[in-house]
């Protein structure tokens, strides 16, 4: 049990935009106090200190040796997130990655072995898996009451000017490790992979259509999960109407959440299978647009008898959870190695899409030329040329 007044001591590396969703959320559970800022860009590390009490350090080397943090949450750009994470995990404190946690299997390796020789753990940001949808979706899945799935579309739709690669890290294997599907389609694909479970093959293709890039931006893949059912994977940074969704397709229905950057219950939907008339009639009249709705069969709708409090997918939710386990002695569902299957994924798109087959799971081994980088160590294309040979 903890005590009421607990407070955790947290720290932040990288004083970029989405540093400012981690003050929000350690702010907001009212158990947190921010003892130092990081940031090699000097003057963003004195303005969020400034904004929020706290102290400015010129590295995450200057911060450890001056505070004792609990936790330490890592929102720089992905390429450093690695060597970062080992050093605070070899101060013996934990640390929180945002996502990606890494650019590439190797590395992830590297930081699990860091962690196993440390007294601090290594926490990963996907906060979809955190909301009260997504929630409930993983326990309805894993006791079967929304039926066995069978079908699931998985589609990460999203814009992101030429402008949007100015600074001169992204659009580069080196600084984002990848495109949408490492930097942006991999919240989707985690929260896929954490309601379906094991992934047994991927079969992809990646492209490098209109942005100035060194990697795709857009890609596409089919999967068979280890149950037998099959996905398809589409990620995109040239879609101008944005979505993500998820839809699964179960013998007792369809679960789908529709959203953007982050979901609330209202963007949840299941529809249970039609009985066996209306299912007699459907296609007969190729006119009319009727369907079955959410509300047919509601009386029985495991999905319905589910709801309760409504919990959106954002910082708050995870970073809350986290909080509470950390300050009462439990451990965080998010886990490095949680999340490995996810870059596991991101990994075997990249393999197959480069060299044209499909990828096992079970072939990811350190001696597979995509463990060690997710580009397979081909040589990097300059800004504009072909992606794919």
């Amino acid at each position: 049990m903890t005590e009421p007044d607990q407070v955790l001591k947290v720290a932040i590396v990288g004083c970029g935009n989405i540093s400012r969703s981690h003050v929000r959320a350690y702010a907001n559970t009212g158990r947190t106090t921010l003892v130092g800022v990081a940031d090699i860009v000097v003057e963003k590390a004195q303005k969020l200190a400034e904004q929020h009490d706290s102290t400015p350090y010129a590295s995450v080397t200057e911060l450890l040796a001056a505070e004792d943090p609990d936790l330490v949450s890592v929102t720089t750009p992905p390429g450093s997130h690695a060597e970062i994470a080992i050093e605070v995990l070899a101060a013996g404190k934990s640390v929180l990655l945002e996502k990606p946690p890494v650019l590439s299997l190797a590395e992830m390796d590297a930081v699990a072995a860091a962690e196993r020789a440390s007294t601090g753990s290594v926490l990963v940001v996907f906060q979809h898996r955190h909301g009260s949808g997504a929630l409930r979706a993983a326990d309805l899945l894993g006791r079967g009451a929304l039926g066995r799935p069978l079908v699931a579309v998985c589609e990460t739709l999203w814009f992101r000017p030429v402008s949007y690669f100015d600074p001169e890290w992204r659009g580069t294997w080196v600084g984002e490790g990848g495109g949408p599907t490492l930097g942006h389609g991999i919240h989707q694909i985690d929260l896929l992979l954490h309601l379906l479970g094991p992934w047994r093959t991927i079969s992809a293709t990646a492209v490098r259509l209109d942005r100035p890039v060194e990697f795709e931006d857009v890609s596409l893949a089919t999967v068979t999960f280890e149950s037998g059912a099959v996905a398809s994977v589409v990620n995109s940074l040239l879609s101008p109407r944005e979505l993500s969704r998820i839809r699964i397709d179960t013998t007792g229905g369809t679960l789908e959440v529709n959203h953007l950057y982050g979901y609330a219950d209202k963007d949840w939907t299941f529809r249970p299978t039609p009985d066996a008339a209306t299912a007699a009639t459907l296609g007969m009249d190729p006119g009319n647009r009727k369907s079955p709705t959410e509300a047919d069969g509601a009386e029985a709708n495991p999905w319905t008898a589910s709801a309760g409090a409504d919990v959106p997918s954002n910082h708050i939710a995870q970073l809350g959870h986290l909080v509470d386990d950390l300050l009462a002695g439990r451990s965080h569902d998010t886990t490095l190695a949680s999340t490995r299957p996810t870059m596991e994924f991101v990994a075997a798109l990249y393999a197959s899409a480069m060299t044209g087959v499909a990828v096992h799971r079970t072939e990811l081994t350190p001696e597979h030329p995509f463990y060690q980088a997710l580009n397979g160590g081909i040589p990097e294309p300059r800004r504009g040329d072909s992606f794919l040979t």
